[in-house]
């Protein structure tokens, strides 16, 4: 699919040393969400509809912004926190808004209690996920069930930075996650319109066939998690991962826009880039 004509208009400012100023990335956060299928690994995907604002009709993770007022006021631990993770104040919020998004839109509470168990599906779950939908209302819920977030739950499997093109950025960590032995996904009404688990090699079919639209992150985690047979072996890779944050990046070759992948920090050019950006927040890919 071809880029809409204002992304290249801006990505030929960039190259050129133009006037665009790319809005600054925000922190968000996605949940790789992961079970154990009859033929084998198998991922939550979930179509967003087309009527939302940011890549209507894709096929994505769970997940979202981080909201650094309630996102900070949780209790986190784990390991995760450490190592790489520089600031913890901001990585305890990203544990928290991948935990918030997942519960909100899937239906799935990725907390525990003192002990260690996950936490169970009852009476007031509904209610529950209704008020972490209002404005700081997760930790509230987390606190009345007496529930924390276990960071070591979530493994970080990515870190995608949305294009300088874009007028609606976003600075997204992909943590991998199992889904609780008791509890079932839900899908949100108005966020999605499709929720499925499908294994990475039956998702990346539909998407060679244009079955199923999804945006070069999504493609490179099912790629990535395609050479797995378990959640246990995907976990495991995962924890001896390193994560570089990546970014396609346009740059002009002989009078050509060509995209490469950059290190989302440095700038340092790590790769190619398998296709064009496109645009998350029209939906094209």
């Amino acid at each position: 699919m071809r880029m809409p004509e204002e992304l290249v208009a801006r990505a030929r400012l960039l190259a050129e040393g133009g006037p665009w100023q790319p809005p600054p990335a925000l922190p968000a956060a996605t949940v790789v969400l992961l079970r154990d299928g009859p033929a084998g690994l198998e991922a939550l995907l979930m179509r967003r509809p087309d009527t939302m604002a940011f890549a209507p009709g894709m096929h994505v993770f769970p997940g979202g912004r981080v909201d650094p007022e309630q996102d900070s006021r949780a209790k986190v631990r784990g390991s995760v926190l450490e190592g790489d993770w520089a600031d913890p104040g901001l990585s305890r919020a990203i544990v928290t808004a991948a935990v918030r998004e997942t519960f909100e839109e899937a239906g799935v509470l990725l907390a525990v209690d003192r002990s260690g168990r996950p936490a169970a599906r009852d009476g007031a779950w509904a209610a529950d996920r209704a008020a972490s939908e209002r404005a700081g209302g997760f930790p509230e819920v987390l606190a009345r069930r007496r529930l924390h977030l276990d960071a070591d739950l979530l493994v970080p499997i990515a870190h995608w930075i949305t294009p300088e093109v874009e007028t609606r950025r976003f600075d997204t960590r992909f943590l991998a996650a199992a889904l609780p032995a008791n509890q079932v996904v839900d899908a949100h009404e108005t966020e999605t319109d499709q929720a499925h688990w499908v294994t990475p090699a039956d998702a990346l079919a539909a998407y060679g066939r244009g079955a199923m639209a999804m945006l070069p992150p999504t493609v490179a985690v099912l790629s990535e998690l395609g050479r797995h047979r378990s959640v246990g072996d995907a976990l495991a890779w995962a924890r001896s991962h390193h994560v570089v944050p990546l970014m396609p990046r346009a740059v002009l070759a002989d009078g050509d826009l060509t995209w490469v992948l950059v290190h989302g920090v440095t700038g340092a050019v790590v790769g190619p880039s398998g296709e064009p950006a496109g645009s998350e927040e029209r939906g094209t890919r």
